[in-house]
Order: C-alpha cells, then sequence, then structure tokens
C-alpha cells in the first residue's frame, strides 16, 4: 500500500514550543501508513535531532521570497508530497498551493499582533487558501474565529498538544544527589518555572512572588533556568538583585533531572497557546501553579489537579504557593490527580492518533 506523505514546513526549526510539536509529529507519525519529512527556511537544534534519528530534512536557503516559494514547491511536487502542514508559515501555504496538494495550518498560538486591521485581513487570506486549519486549543480557535474571516468554518478543528515519550524519562538520581550538584540547600523547597526567558512568560511576576514568600518562609529556593533576550534577561537579574534564593540557572539540558529537584512547577505567563512544559510538570506528577492563559484552563482545574490564577495577580499566585508549602497532603493529591489526567486526556497516543484521522480524512 502506498504510504501517505506528510511534509512539514517552518520557518525556523531550532528550539522552541512550536519545534517540539513538530518534532513529535516527525518521530512519531511516520510508520507503516505515513512518510513524513520536514522542510524549513533555517535550521538548528530540533533540525540536528531530526537529522541524526534519520528523518527526511530540507533545508530551503534561499534569500529572497520568490526563490524560497518556488523552491519549495518543487521540492514538494519531486517528493510527491500528499498533504503539506505548515506551521505559521504563509511561503509553505503558498509554496502548497504552487505545487497542488491539499494543505493544513497549524496555529500554535493567539497570535495578537495579527488583531489590528491589516493582520487580520492578512492572516484571514491565508486561512482561507488552506484546507484545514488545526488549533492546539479550543482558547486558540476562538482567538482565530474572533479575529480572522474564514468563509468555511468547517475547516477549524481542536487537535490538543502533547508531548514525545522521550521527554519523559524519570532519573534514577536520588533528589538529594540533584539538590548538591545544582547547588541547593538538602531541605529548601524548590518552585521552579521552566521557559526562555521573554516578556511573554512574565517572569517578573515570578519574581515579585519569591520576593514576598521571602518575607515569611526561610527554606525555599526559586529556580529560573532558560535563556533568552539580553535587555529582557538583564531586567529580571535587576529585579532579583540581592535575593540569593532566586536563582538563574541557564539552558537545562536535562530537564528530567530539574523535574526530580523542583517541588512545584509555576507559570506566569502572559500569554500562551498550549504550553507544552505544563503537560510535562503534569506527566512527571508534578504539583502546578499556573496562569490562566492560553489553553491552561481547559487542563488545570483549580484545587482539583492544581492551581490556576489570573495573570499579573502577584497575591493570587502567593497564596496558591503557600498552600503546597504549608499543605504537603494537599501537594500530593493535587500531583496524583494532575499525573492522571495527563495519561488519560492529554497522552501522545491521543494527540498522534488525532493528526493521523485528519491526514486521511483529507485525502
Amino acid at each position: 500500500m502506498k504510504k501517505i506523505k506528510v511534509l512539514h514546513v517552518c520557518d525556523t526549526l531550532d528550539k522552541g514550543g512550536l519545534e517540539e510539536v513538530i518534532y513529535n509529529l516527525v518521530k512519531n507519525t511516520s510508520d507503516q501508513e505515513f512518510e513524513t519529512g520536514v522542510a524549513y527556511f533555517r535550521g538548528g537544534t530540533v533540525a540536528n535531532r531530526l537529522k541524526e534519528k534519520g528523518f527526511s530534512c530540507k533545508e530551503i536557503n534561499e534569500s529572497s521570497k520568490i526563490s524560497r516559494i518556488n523552491k519549495l514547491s518543487k521540492y514538494i511536487k519531486e517528493g510527491k508530497f500528499d498533504i503539506v502542514q505548515a506551521h505559521f508559515c504563509f511561503h509553505g501555504i503558498l509554496a502548497a498551493k504552487l505545487a497542488g496538494v491539499k494543505v493544513i495550518e497549524t496555529t500554535h498560538n493567539t497570535y495578537h499582533f495579527f488583531e489590528n486591521p491589516w493582520g487580520r485581513t492578512k492572516y484571514s487570506f491565508y486561512l482561507n487558501l488552506v484546507d484545514s486549519v488545526v488549533s492546539v486549543s479550543k482558547t486558540v480557535e476562538k482567538f482565530n474565529m474572533a479575529n480572522f474571516k474564514v468563509m468555511n468554518n468547517r475547516k477549524y478543528t481542536v487537535i490538543r498538544n502533547s508531548i514525545d515519550s522521550e521527554r519523559i524519562i524519570p532519573t534514577e538520581r536520588t533528589k538529594a544527589e540533584l539538590k548538591k550538584e545544582f547547588g541547593l540547600p538538602e531541605d529548601s523547597f524548590v518552585v521552579s518555572t521552566l521557559s526562555r526567558l521573554d516578556v511573554q512568560k512574565g517572569l517578573e511576576y515570578f519574581i515579585e512572588a519569591a520576593k514576598t514568600l521571602n518575607q515569611k518562609y526561610k527554606h525555599l529556593v526559586f529556580l529560573i533556568p532558560g535563556e533568552g533576550g539580553e535587555q529582557y534577561s538583564q531586567s529580571l537579574r535587576e529585579k532579583a538583585e540581592g535575593v540569593s534564593n532566586i536563582k538563574f540557572i541557564g539552558h537545562v539540558s536535562k530537564v528530567n533531572e530539574l523535574f526530580k529537584v523542583m517541588d512545584v512547577f509555576a507559570m506566569t505567563s502572559l500569554w500562551e497557546g498550549a504550553p507544552l512544559t505544563l503537560l510535562e510538570a503534569m506527566a512527571y506528577g508534578k504539583a502546578v501553579v499556573v496562569t490562566n492563559v492560553g489553553n491552561t484552563a481547559e487542563v488545570i482545574q483549580d484545587n482539583v489537579n492544581g492551581f490556576i490564577v489570573e495573570k499579573k495577580d502577584v497575591s493570587a499566585f502567593v497564596e496558591r504557593l503557600t498552600r503546597f508549602i504549608e499543605n504537603p497532603d494537599k501537594r500530593s493529591e493535587l500531583e496524583q490527580q494532575a499525573k492522571k489526567d495527563f495519561t488519560e486526556k492529554f497522552s501522545n497516543q491521543i494527540m498522534i492518533s488525532h493528526y493521523k484521522q485528519l491526514y486521511k480524512s483529507l485525502l
């Protein structure tokens, strides 16, 4: 039987949530029924990981827009791809239409920079060109429907993100051993974020919450992993200056060890689509406190499998963290429910199955 050939297309395949979703889809939809590859205009970390695993990766390094579109379209035709799945990639949509194949646009976030009249017109144009619009959460879909005019709303479908199983590999190293390696006191209570250092992540509110909690507790440690823009990173360091238990630890290559060390996962984002790190925390059975942005209210039920607060509400964030600090039994209860919910509602098998069904339906 002839395999269905799917090509994922994006602008950059380096680091980030969108890139991890592509990695997941390429790796896990390649089987007896599907042959999956990826094309991009600039490579990086995720592109290298896919190459190492032997997947088809094509870098289109033309400088002009027209040359990019034409070269990509030629690659789609010569590769005899049946479907192009674009990931917020307008050149990919145009190349797929030029090649005469089915095309999906995947909306990974609420793109607020398109709320202006020109932006709404531009994105509406591209959404009308494609055969299917996948939103990674109901929140993203509602945003799209409210801001962009699509002639056929039946194009819309929601497929929630998940995470590849290789990201959920518990470490056998002990918590005490890892705390020593991270330079943390053995009796410390660790609250950690996990994101790039970007204004979207609202990390100034994480720092404010840390300062407030320090007035009452002496055994806390707040970890800020990740890298980001120099200006924003510097502003965060200035806000945390003189507070020794707020630690910027840079890029963490072994995320499973970071999850082993932390007692609570905290996310203070100002906007999101469907954050993978939240699912990762749940899969590792962590207590979570997150802001009500993107799809977090679709994933977290307050006081059931975690805590959810409004963005920028530092006092509410502090109150929820205090409950976790002072009530280990409650923390354990929510941890267990979070892990159970991930397995039953947000596992990778569910996401991959839905995408395969979509591919077949388009053909």
